[in-house]
């Protein structure tokens, strides 16, 4: 893997609000990156999630200028917010805006509402991927049932030029194996190993259900430590040239990262 750049695509700062996290600033970020060989993260930022674009957005761009080319941001879009599209149709273009982010179970939102609509449209006309949280259905937190991986195929099936990357994998259960048929039926969909999915040997089975090229390394900073994901790449027997995909190659053809 000489002359390689690893790239984490599935990052966020911000305290989450909802568990302890000891570290979520981007200068908390960039350490670890220093620490561990990261040369770029793909981010969005819990503000934005929670708050809105409206008034995260341009926070977080000023973020990724400042980081020389460490940062990259996505946009998130909660179609509940109004000031959510403008925000971000404005800053279409802008150095380090790289995708856009949306999170149907967050934002209580059915996958193939209208409301999304818009968004699946400006990623079609501006060539920008989006990443969607995605995961199983779950009886101790029913809001997942907003993000299993099949619902998001009516978009798909709509706007085929769009890059979409099904965050975690699926998730456990029923989601990862949707997540398997999704990326094996549609030549524009991706997923990234991000969260606490954790089972032996995933990143080998992953390898054998679904293309190398298809598979992002993700670290769900900070919700996790990097090094979790990070250690399964590395010791996971697969070829180097698979783990140089999964770790580089693929997020700089997703996300379009010189």
């Amino acid at each position: 893997m000489n002359n390689s750049f690893i790239i984490d695509a599935h990052t966020h700062i911000d305290s989450p609000g909802i568990y302890f996290t000891p570290r979520f600033d981007c200068r908390d970020l960039i350490d670890l990156m220093d620490l561990l060989g990261i040369r770029v993260s793909i981010c969005s930022d819990h503000f934005s999630i929670f708050r809105g674009s409206g008034e995260g957005l341009e926070r977080l761009l000023k973020i990724c200028e400042e980081s020389a080319g460490r940062i990259y941001g996505l946009a998130v879009f909660d179609p509940r917010k109004e000031g959510d599209l403008p925000a971000i149709r404005q800053r279409i273009g802008r150095p380090g805006l790289v995708g856009i982010k949306i999170h149907p179970s967050f934002h209580r939102t059915e996958p193939e509402s209208p409301a999304y609509e818009p968004i699946w449209r400006l990623a079609a006309e501006n060539d920008l991927p989006i990443l969607t949280h995605s995961w199983s259905v779950s009886e101790h937190n029913p809001s997942q049932r907003y993000s299993t991986p099949e619902r998001f195929e009516h978009y798909i099936k709509r706007y085929p030029s769009v890059r979409l990357v099904l965050g975690h994998a699926g998730g456990r259960g029923t989601g990862r194996g949707e997540m398997v048929r999704m990326v094996n039926t549609y030549p524009n969909v991706y997923t990234d190993i991000a969260g606490d999915i954790f089972c032996l040997d995933l990143i080998e089975s992953l390898v054998r259900q679904i293309p190398a090229e298809r598979i992002l390394f993700g670290s769900d900073f900070p919700w996790l430590d990097p090094r979790a994901n990070l250690t399964r790449i590395y010791l996971s027997e697969i070829s180097v040239h698979g783990k140089q995909l999964i770790l580089q190659e693929n997020a700089q053809k997703v996300y379009r990262i010189p």
